[in-house]
């Protein structure tokens, strides 16, 4: 939902109102929530795990950013800015992609360090090259399975793949 709020001076706020339903890693994953998480969705709904979170990793918080529990289901709000942009990065050239993925590496690990278990983060990933190293295995393997899954869909459907 969207709700358009205005003054009497012709200001206009637009604030997104979003369902939050039960964590996909939950639903899909079989991943158990944590007991602190799971406490807090039996108070507070999954609209309250998603600001959670939200509040967590992002640098700087909506001040609108709220959640609400109704009889119809559980809901986030936050203020809607349709700013929505991307890359294509399979157009990047090498140097330009390089970029890119340390980019997106520092951000994922500002907001995991603003996690309140982020002091656990050097005891579980371990030292020197050994988390880069298992990255790029689960990497590789992640793209092999990927392109042995997409290859047996195209078989499926009776469809030639080029590689």
């Amino acid at each position: 939902y969207r709700a358009l709020l205005s003054d009497k001076n012709g200001n206009h706020l637009i604030l997104q109102i979003k369902e939050a339903n039960q964590s996909v890693l939950e639903a899909f994953g079989r991943v158990k929530q944590p007991a602190q998480i799971r406490e807090g969705i039996d108070m507070a709904g999954d609209g309250g795990r998603v600001v959670g979170m939200q509040r967590i990793l992002q640098a700087h918080s909506d001040p609108f950013l709220g959640h609400l529990r109704t009889d119809k289901g559980d809901y986030y709000v936050r203020q809607f800015h349709d700013m929505k942009g991307g890359i294509d990065i399979e157009s990047l050239p090498d140097a330009a992609f390089g970029k890119y993925a340390v980019a997106c590496a520092r951000i994922l690990a500002r907001a995991h360090s603003q996690s309140p278990l982020s002091a656990e983060i050097p005891r579980y990933v371990g030292k020197g090259k050994k988390v880069t190293k298992s990255i790029v295995s689960w990497s590789e393997q992640y793209a092999d399975r990927s392109l042995a899954d997409f290859q047996a869909f195209a078989a499926a459907i009776g469809k030639s793949l080029e590689q």
